[in-house]
């Protein structure tokens, strides 16, 4: 607990839940945008799988450079202050980088169940009629939050191990640059190593598009554990190079 009243006074000045509140306002506004632009009777009958397709490509496009500034955020009042010698004086490295990893956690999880909710909220705006479809809702939450925490255990270690933030924010730039290329070329075996394209690599959600009649039929596929469980190996992976690499840090 004195870890995490400490970690909390450090941070409280940060305004890193603002840059949350103001991605999720993003997508909420294109969403909202282009749900209104859509067919009535295709919102009626398939907008819950619209949006559950469209909101991981929102993800890919706003939340690499989002997790890439809030780890920096949270990371980089020790770096500018040069107070790392004197903090590991005082408690263990490894406290250093989990209490970190914990506040962003928490971040995600609030950002994470909003964005779930604002699936059902503009469906029942729009009188989706579509049966709610629970299990890729749930899904889609499950996903994104795992994927976006590993994505954090990434940049926060790129935070905590560089001297100028820069660049693990060209970094999270980046990523959002490779999940737009992943978005339009999803069959490239490439897209399923990149690790900033998994918000829709692990979709539960697929379209068929007709150029002839340019309508958008949207079904479901099965969960691809084996990719997921795959991802979550490499998670695990940065988090122990991170973490190993953070303790042995000259300070």
């Amino acid at each position: 607990m004195r870890l995490f009243q400490s970690e909390l006074k450090k941070i409280r000045r940060r305004h890193i839940g603002l840059i949350y509140i103001a991605t999720f306002l993003a997508i909420f506004m294109w969403m909202a945008w282009a749900m209104g632009r859509m067919d009535a009777p295709l919102i009626a009958s398939q907008g819950y799988y619209y949006m559950l397709l469209s909101l991981p490509l929102m993800n890919s496009i706003f939340l690499p450079t989002l997790l890439a500034c809030a780890e920096s955020r949270i990371c980089d009042i020790e770096l500018k202050g040069n107070t790392f010698k004197a903090l590991c004086t005082m408690q263990p490295r490894h406290s250093i980088y989990h209490i970190k990893l914990l506040f962003s956690a928490l971040y995600l999880l609030f950002f994470t169940l909003a964005e779930t909710a604002l699936i059902p909220a503009l469906c029942s705006y729009y009188h989706v009629l579509q049966p709610v479809p629970a299990f890729h809702i749930g899904a889609f939450f499950f996903s994104t939050y795992f994927v976006s925490l590993i994505l954090s255990v990434l940049q926060q270690s790129l935070s905590l191990l560089s001297e100028n933030q820069l660049f693990p924010l060209f970094v999270g730039v980046g990523g959002t640059f490779v999940g737009i290329f992943t978005a339009f070329f999803p069959n490239l075996p490439v897209c399923y190593l990149l690790p900033w394209g998994y918000y829709h690599v692990v979709s539960t959600i697929n379209m068929d598009y007709d150029n002839a009649t340019r309508l958008a039929t949207y079904y479901t596929i099965p969960f691809p554990w084996a990719f997921f469980l795959g991802f979550l190996t490499f998670g695990i992976l940065i988090y122990l190079a991170g973490l190993n690499t953070f303790i042995k840090k000259e300070v």
